[in-house]
């Protein structure tokens, strides 16, 4: 049965409404429109009781004649912000912009998503009534177009942008991740967490079946919070700058959205890979939308493989480490398809399988490594992208350099999309490439205007005058090394090296004050059949459960000797915080979604209940709380005892005082509407009137 127009024409008003803008826009443009509508409402006050003491003259007086020398007086500024725009609307907004710009001290990008959502509003209101410039139709004798595009409003957005510029005027926007950024992050990494490099070695031998426990590596709960974020900040930054993601692309990714066949892992040749799908990418929803096409059915999937040449890059490498320690050192299994690759880690160590990392975590992380590193500027979560695409498109060496057409499929810019994102991310930084001449007094200038990203000096024929420099370098070199073969003095010198033990120990290892591993022993060069092989101590313990998927060979650092795991704040005896129970948690609330989203705060205190009384396995909790043995909470677990307790005054409160009445608990607390922290402070507080057992009296 066919439709009738007017159906028709809600369908399509229905359909604008629900996939015109992606949700997150929606969201925003409603929280500014909101706030708008808020701040203007506070200038229009009926009564004197009504009257805001520090407002003093800014309020608006109540209008009583219209002035148009005074267009505020104007009864009609009150209704400015509605969705059918008025004579006075352009004001308005151009007021509240100033506001939020100049006032608040808001950033640019904020007071131009005002204006855009104030435009997307108006828009949609009469069909093309107001769309384009803002202006007075005298045939009409009515006010046309959009308020958001008036002369007005343009004014304050350009206001605002030298403003901006004047303030920041070196370079305010952020910079990209180069290659020799991300090798001094990872160098910073290693220096601040030296149990990196005997975790790599440990986890290569579970990999290859030599050994299978952690039992004898003495590592307490602050040393295992290290080595952690480390390795995931090392792994999520590797993945980043090798796909070319945005943030919110890489916390999204699932367990079963990388495929790895031990057969291709294990090889030894360059067909050595594992695949990434990044069903996250942006616009790839939009492709499914419309029908994948044969083409489009690759989109989106990467085979990573190992780069040893990039050591700061080696997504192979770091992404695999990464996901064998979740397994063996946090969760005592294998990752679930719907676990998170880059899970959040809370205060206490205790890493939330289907958590996942926040932007602020990233951005922190990123921040604290460039400043560690001593890498200048301000750089985003944006700068990986940015910088991959850059190196692969102009600064990799000459030869492996990718055309234009592969550096958009990589990063997922659809062929069709705006080429001002790729002139912005390329050509626009390959122009200054090019035109930038500050090494014009260097002895070898790059000479990047004569070819593209000037590969013409990178591959031309050496001069007889480069050559002879060549020749006097080498020579003063071989010169000093004989200078220094002549001082050698022809005492013997017992050829003895010092190999730490395994850092998978025997059982009874003997240790030295300040040490996580067993005492080194003096070993004879000729015992091990290469001075760069560190030989595996004995076999004992569990054989691994993992797939057995063998680890890229790691360095050797330190001339042949593998790096020892110490840690300057842990002694040899027993550590000070024991290492949790592995897959043990008590999942966070305001608990995620699985699309990043978190439920209300006012539906904290009923996932507490929930979590209390029956199990939740997709969020890590295969008990229900009440059924925890108290060992689950004691000794190297009592790191949840607090958490534990917390859950338990509130899950006991609603279900034995209460008898599990909904109406009366809420009637009781209505704190509970503001989350759980303030439901069990208002809990707390009314046993300490009542007398009940409280060890202190609460914090208001």
């Amino acid at each position: 049965m066919r439709k009738s127009l007017k159906v028709v024409d809600q369908l399509k008003k229905a359909g604008k409404e629900a996939h015109l803008k992606a949700k997150r826009t929606k969201s925003a443009y409603e929280g500014h429109i909101r706030r708008g509508c808020e701040w203007l409402a506070g200038y229009y006050l009926t009564t004197d009781t009504d009257i805001d003491p520090d407002l003093e003259d800014d309020a608006f007086p109540t209008p009583k004649h219209s002035s148009e020398d005074d267009p505020y007086t104007d009864p009609a500024f009150r209704d400015a912000f509605c969705r059918t725009p008025n004579k006075c609307s352009d004001k308005a907004l151009a007021l509240f912009m100033t506001y939020k710009g100049f006032h608040e001290d808001l950033g640019q990008s904020t007071v131009e998503a005002i204006q855009s959502a104030f435009k997307d509003m108006w828009e949609k209101c009469d069909g093309d009534t107001y769309c384009g410039k803002w202006h007075f139709d005298v045939v009409k004798q009515r006010w046309e177009g959009n308020p958001a595009k008036s002369a007005e409003v343009d004014d304050v957005l350009k206001s605002l942008r030298h403003k901006a510029n004047s303030e920041d005027g070196d370079r305010s926007h952020a910079l990209p991740m180069s290659k020799d950024h991300v090798e001094r992050m990872l160098l910073w990494s290693k220096n601040e967490c030296p149990s990196i490099q005997i975790i790599l070695e440990g986890l290569r031998q579970i990999s290859q079946g030599d050994s299978a426990s952690f039992a004898g590596l003495k590592m307490d709960l602050e040393e295992r919070k290290l080595v952690t974020h480390h390795l995931e900040q090392i792994a999520f930054d590797t993945t980043a700058w090798t796909l070319w993601t945005r943030c919110f692309e890489l916390v999204k990714l699932n367990r079963k959205e990388i495929t790895i066949d031990p057969v291709l892992v294990n090889r030894v040749d360059q067909l050595t890979n594992f695949n990434i799908f990044l069903k996250n990418r942006k616009g790839w929803q939009q492709k499914v939308n419309k029908g994948l096409t044969e083409s489009d059915m690759r989109s989106n999937h990467y085979q990573i493989y190992p780069r040893r040449d990039l050591p700061g890059s080696d997504a192979f490498l770091w992404l695999l480490v990464w996901i064998k320690w979740l397994e063996i050192a946090h969760y005592g299994r294998e990752l679930d398809p719907d676990n998170c690759v880059f899970p959040a880690m809370g205060a206490n160590g205790v890493v939330q399988p289907h958590e996942q990392l926040s932007h602020d975590t990233v951005q922190k992380w990123i921040s604290e490594a460039t400043k560690g590193a001593g890498i200048p500027g301000t750089f985003s979560t944006h700068c990986f992208r940015c910088g991959g695409a850059q190196y692969w498109f102009m600064f990799a060496p000459v030869r492996q350099r990718w055309p234009l057409a592969k550096v958009r499929w990589w990063g997922g810019w659809a062929e069709g999309e705006n080429r001002n994102t790729l002139i912005r991310y390329l050509l626009d930084e390959l122009y200054c490439y090019e035109n930038d001449h500050s090494d014009s007094m260097g002895p070898i200038s790059h000479e990047a205007d004569q070819s593209l990203a000037g590969e013409a000096a990178l591959v031309r024929p050496i001069s007889a005058e480069e050559l002879r420099e060549v020749h006097v370098s080498v020579t003063s070199d071989v010169q000093g090394l004989r200078a220094d073969m002549d001082s050698v003095t022809e005492t013997p010198v017992p050829l003895t090296i010092k190999i730490p033990t395994s850092p998978i120990a025997p059982s009874t290892p003997t240790c030295t004050q300040g040490s996580l591993v067993p005492t080194t022993t003096s070993v004879p060069t000729q015992a091990s059949a290469s001075p760069h092989v560190v030989q595996p101590t004995s076999t004992t313990g569990r054989s691994s459960q993992q797939t057995n998927l063998k680890m890229p060979l790691l360095p050797i650092t330190n001339h042949g000797q593998a790096p020892s795991l110490s840690h300057t704040k842990t002694g040899c005896g027993p550590p000070t915080h024991g290492v949790p129970m592995a897959g043990l948690l008590i999942p966070d609330v305001p608990v995620q979604n699985s699309d990043g989203t978190r439920h209300s705060k006012e539906e904290s205190w009923r996932d507490i209940i929930k979590h209390w009384l029956a199990s939740d396995p997709a969020r890590g909790l295969h008990t229900p709380l009440k059924d925890w043995p108290p060992e689950w909470i004691q000794g190297k677990n009592r790191v949840f005892a607090v958490k534990y307790h917390q859950r338990s005054v509130i899950a006991l409160e609603f279900i034995n005082t209460f008898d599990s009445n909904e109406g009366r608990f809420l009637a009781a607390y209505p704190e509970s509407e503001h989350g759980h922290t303030k439901l069990l402070t208002a809990i707390n507080n009314a046993r300490w009137e009542c007398g009940d057992a409280v060890t202190r009296k609460p914090r208001k």
